[in-house]
């Protein structure tokens, strides 16, 4: 038992210097202002960079355009519910697998190919994996009001 007590505190102490030196670079634990600049910055970026990436879908029919807006609109759901869900770890992986997916679910849905460009599966791969850093990075706790 002491052992293990030692390394813990062992552990802890390292954590702490970690966190110090990480809080002395600016890459400590983030602020809940911090926190959600992050989210909204990084929704704001790949919305708009989507909406580049989707240049090419003007060949799509009616139909099939608004099949690959519910697909993307889907798949940007999921990558939104890491940070809204309690489940945030399993949205982490399903918006992952999603996004690696995206164009050949479409095509399969389709029977096309090469129906949406290529580009939207890093757009939304880095989205999703940027989100879930955001969302496990340490951050700070909350102060209580003070009267």
């Amino acid at each position: 038992m002491f052992q293990t007590t030692a390394r813990t505190q062992g552990t802890h102490h390292v954590g702490n210097k970690i966190d110090a030196v990480l809080g002395k670079t600016g890459l400590g634990k983030m602020t809940a202002s911090e926190y959600q600049a992050n989210l909204n910055g990084l929704n704001m970026f790949f919305g708009a960079v989507l909406g580049f990436v989707l240049t090419g879908t003007e060949t799509l029919n009616t139909w099939q355009f608004g099949f690959v807006l519910m697909m993307l609109a889907s798949a940007v759901i999921s990558i939104l519910f890491i940070s809204s869900s309690k489940s945030r770890l399993a949205y982490s992986i399903y918006a992952l697998i999603i996004a690696l997916t995206l164009p050949e679910l479409i095509d399969f849905m389709l029977k096309g190919d090469g129906l949406v460009p290529e580009k939207i599966r890093p757009t939304l791969v880095v989205w999703t994996l940027m989100t879930t850093l955001v969302e496990f990075w340490g951050r700070e706790r909350d102060k209580p009001a003070q009267a």
